[in-house]
């Protein structure tokens, strides 16, 4: 397993707490059985189109299978060991090793070298492709059978871990908000969180309570905020873009936007008020150091 992690680039999962193994929806993997190759794959709570989105895998992410029900697969992602249902047809064996991960929020991959072709597919922000090396007009051919803008990847394990997370979190603002969601597409808090940390080389856990547990270290009262903190509340999370403003994936605009956090404090009490809980509404700010 270690081995077939160092060629996805993958490095060891930030989970210095071992949230992994008390938390129902994640478990550890042990190999891997194959990669998801539709761009974006819903993981589903049951073997059902209408069961809920839990999270996303992307683009030839890695994944196990766990169990098999008639037209679905039980699988964990290993990016992440977050646990769901996904179509059988979703998941395509890995016949070549990934070269490469996009690193635009989208890129086309084009029928030819030339941006007048037709663009074939399209991209999320972290998915994994194979280049066999031909390059022509600023684009790469790729295992697809397709082209992609050479400038809109990066080699595999590349990432520059002193890439500011929040400087690529900004580039999802007018995202629209997705529960589950992990790309441009649709995106929801804790997916802004790992996905932009992901681009800057860190692999952290997926959803906002085990995030909290695990990432960076809790501010003090006397501390105050800067661009690049985290921003916790029950259920919900976001980037500082500096002492008063965050960077946030919400259903109160149903999109990624910047709102002072001191109004998002508001929406959570009332939401905690209207649900009947006495839960604080702000968590803390966690810095990550």
């Amino acid at each position: 397993m270690s081995d077939l992690l160092h060629a996805f680039g993958l490095p060891p999962l930030h989970d210095p707490e071992r949230i992994i193994e008390g938390d129902k929806n994640l478990t550890h993997a042990s190999r891997i059985d194959g990669i998801t190759g539709r761009p974006i794959t819903p993981l589903k709570s049951g073997p059902d189109t209408a069961s809920e989105t839990l999270s996303e895998a992307l683009y030839g992410e890695p994944v196990q299978l766990i169990t098999e029900a008639p037209g679905w697969w039980h699988i964990v992602s290993i990016i992440d060991g977050y646990m769901g249902w996904v179509s059988e047809s979703a998941i395509a064996d890995y016949e070549f090793l990934p070269t490469h991960r996009v690193t635009a929020p989208l890129t086309h991959v084009y029928s030819e070298p030339d941006l007048k072709s037709e663009p074939e597919l399209i991209l999320p922000m972290g998915a994994f492709v194979s280049l066999p090396g031909l390059e022509e007009n600023g684009f790469a051919e790729t295992a697809l059978e397709g082209w992609i803008y050479k400038k809109h990847l990066t080699p595999v394990g590349s990432a520059d871990p002193a890439e500011a997370p929040v400087s690529i979190a900004e580039q999802f603002i007018g995202s629209p908000y997705l529960w589950g969601g992990r790309s441009k597409l649709g995106i929801d808090c804790s997916g802004l969180v790992q996905v932009s940390l992901a681009h800057a080389g860190f692999r952290v856990l997926r959803d906002t309570g085990p995030q909290f547990r695990s990432l960076g270290r809790l501010l003090g009262p006397e501390e105050k905020p800067v661009r690049g903190d985290l921003a916790f509340f029950p259920g919900h999370v976001g980037w500082m873009i500096d002492g008063v403003h965050l960077l946030h994936a919400n259903a109160t605009h149903m999109s990624v936007t910047i709102d002072p956090v001191s109004e998002v404090t508001c929406w959570v009490q009332k939401d905690l008020e209207r649900k009947g809980k006495t839960t604080p509404p702000f968590s803390g700010f966690r810095r990550l150091d």
